[in-house]
């Protein structure tokens, strides 16, 4: 059997529920409730996948999105096969940092080509959305990446994610570079 070990990334700005969605991603469990913890640094977590034969090893590097881990997180992308942005469907903020401080901070440290996703999350507080869908749809296929909203705390859209991701390690489409685009706050 054929093995393939994958470095994925998920970035994105602090409380977005990166956490929870790596923790839903390799033990199937949300965490704490409502209770936040920061990641201080990074955490990494494994999932074991397999496809067309293949063992695939993917190494889930979280990384804490507060300001103050800029410096220590720069050093964490390289080897990066796979990044995940994750902002906050309730949080303009959080989808504005993806476009003005996560996507340029990925691509000068990563330094390899990569495959991306952007992810909308806590689809659970839907009623509180101030980030439309279709526009990050947009932001998200401008760059070649795959969009896709979800919800930490009820799984929604979990699986999707876990398949797109598995899906993409035999998928040859890497991030290309754009100009970026403005976002109106």
């Amino acid at each position: 059997m054929n093995i393939r070990n994958v470095k994925v990334i998920f970035a994105g700005d602090g409380a977005v529920g990166k956490t929870s969605l790596v923790n839903r991603i390799t033990t199937d469990q949300y965490g704490d409730g409502d209770i936040y913890k920061m990641t201080i640094g990074v955490n990494i977590a494994i999932r074991h996948s397999k496809r067309n034969g293949t063992k695939v090893n993917f190494a889930i590097w979280d990384l804490g999105g507060q300001q103050r881990f800029d410096i220590v997180r720069k050093q964490f992308y390289t080897g990066a096969k796979i990044v995940v942005f994750v902002y906050d469907i309730t949080a303009r903020a959080s989808f504005k940092n993806l476009i003005t401080n996560w996507l340029d901070e990925v691509d000068k440290s990563c330094k390899t080509t990569y495959k991306g996703f952007v992810i909308g999350n806590k689809t659970d507080l839907n009623d509180f959305r101030v980030v439309d869908f279709e526009e990050a749809k947009i932001f998200a296929e401008t760059r070649g990446f795959e969009y896709l909203e979800t919800s930490a705390k009820n799984y929604t859209g979990i699986e999707h994610l876990i398949e797109l991701i598995t899906d993409s390690v035999f998928i040859d489409s890497p991030h290309k570079l754009v100009k970026q685009i403005e976002v109106v706050s």
